[in-house]
């Protein structure tokens, strides 16, 4: 299938229709609609940052309508195209870029890049035009857009998360003379909608996210009705944000340092934490717990708009014949789904697990998303069986106490639906036995000085409201004898070999790569030549077309000769891997992003999340694949898999999903896509824990230092390195990109416990891991980085070979450790070179 049109349908199949009042949608045929919002023409099809796309060319919401043939009320159309076309964009001062120089710059860049920018305002329409147009019509498409955060910078709560003031006058005069109303949210983050309940003619909501450059034409194809909306929430939209866990313990006014929390704001020490000489010491703190996103709001029985999972069709589905057995290592459950309605359409269902309450033991949230499916397009009457896997592992728990992933003895009800809200008890899992599914050893725990001083979420706090809420697991527990498990320790035997590495995917290609690797004798390069291996090709400023290009690329020799070289085709300096050809060292090209390398506008993964279509996503990782080859690009800078913890967070288009097990199924189907049989590689990122841009890497000029994540051990192994670990040992990765933010007062680029022990020595992995472009000034230095198993900065240059030489002869890193890191290249090297 031709890119254009895969984008088209991943589009098509991940607008969610969150409500659909007297059936507004699809549009009557030769209606005429007036439209409202500068984002019509303005429209929205990409992100920033890393997840920008080239967006040239493309069509805009209006354009795309009018070619499906809904006809546009002409006063308004007039009047947008007129302020569109005779808006004037006031541009910022130009940055004099030939001060930038040395290892600095690379902080100093982001601090530019990150300033935020708010949402424009609409236009104000004139109320004669507004009730000339209703004479015509009683019908009104209102597009509202959100473009704001990004890379270093968080959206904010008044005028942008909260409509503006031009948006609530808008939208109250077009209510008041509209009596159907159909709202779009083109959109890269949540905002709030509360305002929903307050007019009755709004009649339908429909969540385009960011589309990609085939989004507005996806968008006119459901409001037509030529294609059927089937797309389903990755994320909970709440009533308020107040309702978000995360509400108190997220930053994102950086301009305001007052409003900043730090160690200080929780009782805790800057100074005790290692955080010493800033102005200001950021922290993060996950209160949440374990229960982010649904596991919050149904756990404790909040009320949410719509809940995660959500999303309506212009048909109707019935689910029956559900059965569960024990199949390969795990349960299978299959379901017959028909189409009872009068056009054809697809339908997800979703499978959740909860332990039946009061449950002993560890402490759970309500319910967990286990395993989902989706239909083929089904006509009316038809019917499909769908199958579901759910492993062993995904049973299991990790128990701080006993540093172990355990599958705890109870009863587990599986529960199928179409959304966290809608489900029916259909299995029941009985574990006689505690099982050790995988031991461990503690690691990245919270710091022995903040011990005791932060109090976490818990269920034990609200007893008397988690019975009432859990009430539902006891109304809904009838099972039918033939869909009982029961399963015993000799049933899971191999839970703890399944969670290592992936063996089946790629162990005989890192055989044949280990066993070449002896072939290779590390020992005979130098110091210089494995330091500068480390770090990338090129003066040491993260982009490319900026910065003194006179500065050197590379150290050089006693002789005078370059150290390395840039050895690929097309890869430039800033985003290359170092070569040394004559000792057969190739360079390897990275390129962001999430959205695209720089051909097809994709959608971003907030949008693609919402297909829940496996099939769709290996299709879409396929064709980023091939536009990689196209362009000899090795490692694709993506996919980018932190959660959506809380709404504001810049960077949550870039994101899948609020749930890990979406994240990580999502990632891993698109990764095998990408993987397939050719010479390109993913870098999943940012590894870990990065759900807040406000000074992630802190802020140079205002003295700063980078924030700190403080989280429990299980909060961080279940939820935020869930997804990494997915695709390490079910998608055979051979890099990962670490984050700039510090987890529980170690630097991830620096933390060994996060880059070796987790990652390689309980996981499993083997390839190269690599810092966040720009990893080398206030973060982590060079030579501590590679100590701890973070083999590669980015991007590099003289600056940090330095750091790493300064390291070896103060002996914070060792000759095995830079051999080691420059071993884990070749690995990567090879990986690359095997499929090719």
């Amino acid at each position: 299938m031709d890119k254009k049109k895969i984008a088209r349908k991943i589009a098509e199949e991940s607008i969610v229709l969150l409500k659909n009042a007297d059936h507004i949608l699809p549009l009557k045929e030769k209606k005429e609609i007036t439209f409202f919002g500068r984002t019509q023409i303005g429209t929205l099809y990409s992100g920033n940052g890393s997840g920008g796309a080239n967006i040239a060319g493309c069509g805009t919401i209006l354009e795309e309508c009018e070619k499906r043939g809904i006809k546009p009320e002409s006063l308004l159309k007039e009047f947008y195209e007129y302020k569109a076309s005779a808006e004037q964009v006031t541009e910022e001062d130009e940055f004099d870029w030939t001060k930038v120089s040395e290892m600095v710059n690379s902080g100093i860049m982001y601090e530019i890049f990150g300033k935020y920018k708010a949402p424009l305002d609409e236009y104000d329409v004139p109320e004669t035009l507004i009730f000339q147009a209703a004479e015509k019509t009683d019908t009104a498409i209102f597009v509202i857009g959100r473009n704001s955060g990004g890379e270093e910078c968080d959206r904010h709560l008044p005028e942008d998360y909260y409509l503006t003031r031009s948006e609530e006058s808008l939208l109250k005069d077009i209510c008041t003379h509209f009596a159907n109303v159909v709202i779009v949210l083109n959109v890269n983050g949540l905002i709030d909608l509360s305002w929903m309940k307050k007019y009755a003619s709004i009649k339908s909501l429909l969540f385009i996210g960011i589309p990609g450059e085939e989004g507005a034409s996806a968008l006119a194809g459901i409001l037509t009705g030529e294609i059927n909306p089937s797309g389903k929430l990755a994320v909970t939209i709440a009533e308020h944000y107040e309702d978000y866990p995360s509400a108190d313990h997220f930053s994102w006014d950086k301009e305001h340092l007052e409003n900043i929390l730090d160690y200080e704001s929780y009782g805790l020490s800057s100074e005790e934490n290692g955080s010493t000489g800033f102005t200001k010491s950021p922290v993060t703190v996950y209160w949440e717990d374990i229960y982010t996103g649904y596991r919050y709001f149904d756990t404790f029985g909040k009320q949410v708009l719509y809940p995660f999972g959500y999303g309506l069709s212009y048909t109707a589905f019935a689910i029956s014949d559900a059965l569960v057995k024990k199949q390969n290592g795990g349960i299978l459950v299959t379901a017959d789904v028909k189409n009872i309605g009068e056009m054809s359409g697809k339908e997800v269902i979703q499978i959740y697990l909860s332990k039946v309450y009061p449950a002993e033991g560890v402490e759970r949230p309500y319910q967990e998303l286990k395993g989902f499916e989706k239909t083929s397009d089904l006509a009316p009457g038809e019917k499909e069986q769908v199958k579901i896997w759910i492993p062993w592992r995904e049973l299991a728990v990790y128990d701080e106490e006993r540093a172990a992933w355990v599958i705890e003895s109870g009863d587990y009800l599986l529960k199928m639906g179409n959304s966290s809200r809608d489900t029916f008890v259909k299995g029941l899992i009985c574990v006689e036995k505690t099982i050790l599914a995988e031991q461990c050893t503690n690691c990245l725990n919270i710091t022995e000085c903040n011990n005791g001083k932060i109090e976490f979420l818990t269920q034990k706090e609200n007893d008397a409201e988690m019975a009432s809420v859990l009430n539902i697991t006891e109304q809904n527990k009838d099972v039918s004898g033939q869909n009982i498990i029961f399963v015993t320790p000799e049933d899971v035997h191999d839970v703890q070999e399944n969670r290592k590495c992936g063996k089946e995917t790629i162990s005989k290609a890192e055989t044949t790569v280990s066993e070449r690797e002896k072939e290779r004798n590390l020992a005979e390069l130098s110091i210089k030549e494995l330091a500068a291996l480390c770090v990338g090709y090129g003066p040491g400023t993260p982009f490319a077309a900026v910065g003194d290009r006179s500065d050197p690329s590379t150290i050089f020799d006693d002789e005078g000769k370059p150290m390395t070289t840039n050895s690929h085709p097309t890869g430039y300096p800033g985003y290359v891997s170092p070569a040394i050809e004559e000792k057969g060292i190739k360079s390897v090209f990275y390129k962001d992003g999430p959205a695209g390398i720089g051909g097809v506008a994709w959608p971003t993964e907030m949008l693609i999340a919402c297909s829940f279509d496996k099939k769709l996503w290996q299709m879409f990782g396929d064709a980023v694949g091939k536009e990689c080859e196209e362009q000899q690009v090795n490692v694709w800078l993506a996919p980018a898999v932190n959660l959506h913890r809380n709404p504001l967070c810049g960077r949550n288009f870039e994101y899948f999903s609020e749930d890990p097990y979406l994240t990580g199924v999502c990632a891993c189907e698109i990764t095998k896509g990408v993987q397939n049989s050719r010479p390109v590689i993913v870098c999943p990122k940012h590894f870990a824990a990065n759900e807040q841009e406000t000074f992630r890497r802190g802020n140079a000029g205002k003295n700063v230092d980078a924030v700190d994540s403080i989280l429990t051990e299980r909060a961080l192994r279940e939820q935020y390195l869930k997804p990494f670990e997915m695709l390490v040992k079910d998608a055979g990765i051979a890099c990962i990109m670490t984050s700039f933010n510090k987890i529980n007062g170690s630097f991830s680029g620096g933390s060994h416990d996060l880059c070796t022990h987790i990652l390689r020595e309980e996981w499993g992995f083997e390839g190269a891991v690599v810092t966040d472009w720009g990893d080398m000034d206030m973060v982590v230095d060079g030579a501590d980085a590679v100590a701890a198993g973070n083999d590669i900065v980015m991007p590099g240059g003289p600056p940090v070979i330095r750091q790493i030489l300064k390291g070896y002869e103060e002996g914070r890193v060792t000759r095995e450790e830079l051999e080691q890191a420059v071993r884990h290249l070749l690995i990567m090297i090879k990986r690359i070179r095997l499929a090719d």
